[in-house]
């Protein structure tokens, strides 16, 4: 088998003035860059074929992660969301509290007290229900951790 095909100019043209050992020969010349260059197509086409089976497993594993990433992603945001709300109803119920009770302890001094404890028990009540929400909302939260920890063990276990 030949290092390189030969150039077709390495062939005769005409063929009726060539004596038979000739003409053998150059058969035998271009049955033999035939069959090499049949191999060499050989070659490449399985090559092409496991570059693309190589590539179709690497899509699917890209896909994969892509989508375990977005999923990942989504949870930390509906996280980030409820700590937001977490803390901007508890600053919200906080600052009504201390509100009514600078109201209660000034109305105190001018013995109107009375009337401004009613509103320092309201917001007392209502911090109170933030905290308990806030509670609750913590509990989403480490669901949501847990499931991004099972998540993440799942990716490790895999590349493993």
């Amino acid at each position: 088998m030949p290092n390189t095909i030969p150039s077709s100019t390495a062939f005769p043209k005409e063929v009726f003035n060539l004596d038979r050992q000739t003409l053998e020969d150059s058969y035998l010349g271009i049955r033999k860059s035939y069959t090499s260059l049949m191999r060499s197509r050989g070659a490449f086409r399985g090559q092409a074929q496991r570059s693309k089976e190589a590539m179709k497993s690497l899509e699917v594993r890209l896909r994969a992660i892509a989508e375990r990433e977005a999923s990942i992603r989504v949870d930390a945001y509906e996280m980030l969301e409820i700590v937001t709300n977490v803390i901007g109803d508890l600053e919200d119920a906080g600052d009504n509290l201390v509100s009514e009770f600078e109201a209660y302890e000034n109305g105190k001094k001018t013995y109107q007290g009375g009337s401004f404890f009613g509103r320092l028990i309201k917001a007392v009540i209502k911090f109170i229900n933030s905290w308990r929400s806030s509670k609750n909302k913590l509990e989403q939260i480490l669901e949501k951790q847990d499931s991004i920890k099972k998540q993440l063990e799942l990716k490790d276990g895999s590349n493993s």
